[in-house]
């Protein structure tokens, strides 16, 4: 690989850089090889990289002089911050460049994971006003010298932003970016899928070039990383239903319903069998995990059965399991 000394990083490689660097700050970062891919597309990308490195330094050393707190999750979450963390981050770019072996650098305020159990919610309170509400089986991960840019690994988040057009609010999945234009949003990530539904003002989906508004009362669906997106109307009132025990969909593939059941009942739901047909209705949460199967097993035309900790999903009149 031939590095040029004179390739100038674009605002949008920058902005990449920084989020790499929050990645690759995680103790449970394995994206290795993207990484490594993505700083040999080209030479603007290391130098953003070690620019990213070196402002977070300079971040670090103002904070260590006047400490400030970026968000405080409520007091019920009983959350306690994780110990501080190492990046491997000199080390990734001398590696890239031929040269072998790790350096570890202390970066002082590393970004923090929050992670919750299948079942359990949490609310985070940033120290701007805006809130995120964790779904079960979510994990997170807020930088402290940054807030307003988020990164959702996996799971449901609903987003209450208050909206500032001098710090925009970015919410990061995979390699997909949601810009906040003032809004109250919720979003699933499970892989490559992701759904997008808007309650409030705006969301802007891959802002750039090929960017898509997503304005109140719009939904966005993506069955896989590689796949278009499909755009559809969804009922405000509805959003983020989940957090008063109610699931609602329209035309949603009984996969979708089986992974919501999974984070809001505390246990596996899985899918097994075929010709299912897409469910629109809405689900209540009300009472014990087995109460709400009950009562969801004939709306959805099939049969729960328990296996192991959890249940099975097949079609109600499919052969026994």
């Amino acid at each position: 690989m031939t590095m040029e000394s004179n390739a100038l990083p674009t605002p949008e490689i920058a902005e990449a850089a920084r989020l790499w660097a929050i990645r690759a700050g995680d103790p449970g970062f394995s994206d290795w090889d993207g990484f490594t891919q993505w700083l040999e597309e080209s030479p603007a990308h290391l130098t953003a990289y070690e620019t990213a490195l070196a402002q977070a330094d300079e971040a670090a050393e103002l904070l260590a002089t006047a400490p400030r707190p970026a968000w405080q999750p409520e007091p019920e979450t009983g959350y306690r911050p994780p110990r501080r963390r190492w990046l491997a981050g000199a080390a990734i770019a001398a590696a890239v460049a031929g040269v072998t072996g790790w350096g570890l650098i202390d970066r002082g305020h590393a970004p923090e994971q929050i992670t919750t159990a299948l079942g359990e919610h949490r609310t985070i309170e940033l120290a701007d006003g805006s809130r995120i509400i964790l779904n079960g089986g979510t994990r997170i991960t807020i930088d402290r010298d940054t807030p307003r840019h988020v990164e959702l690994a996996q799971g449901e988040a609903l987003f209450e932003v208050k909206h500032d057009e001098a710090n925009p609010f970015l919410v990061v999945t995979g390699n997909t970016r949601l810009l906040d234009a003032g809004t109250v949003f919720n979003v699933v990530a499970e892989g490559g899928a992701l759904d997008v539904e808007v309650a409030e003002g705006a969301v802007i989906y891959q802002p750039g070039t090929n960017q898509v508004r997503l304005d109140a009362g719009a939904g966005l669906s993506r069955a896989r990383a590689d796949a278009v997106p499909v755009l559809r109307k969804t009922n405000t009132q509805n959003v983020g239903g989940w957090r008063t025990g109610a699931l609602y969909y329209d035309k949603a593939p009984l996969d979708r319903v089986a992974q919501d059941l999974t984070r809001n009942l505390g246990r596996s739901v899985k899918v097994e069998g075929s010709g299912f047909a897409p469910y629109t209705g809405a689900l209540m949460l009300n009472g014990s995990a087995e109460d709400v199967l009950a009562r969801a097993a004939p709306l959805l035309g099939v049969r729960f059965t328990a296996q192991g900790e959890g249940w099975v999903m097949s079609p109600a009149n499919g052969p026994p399991l």
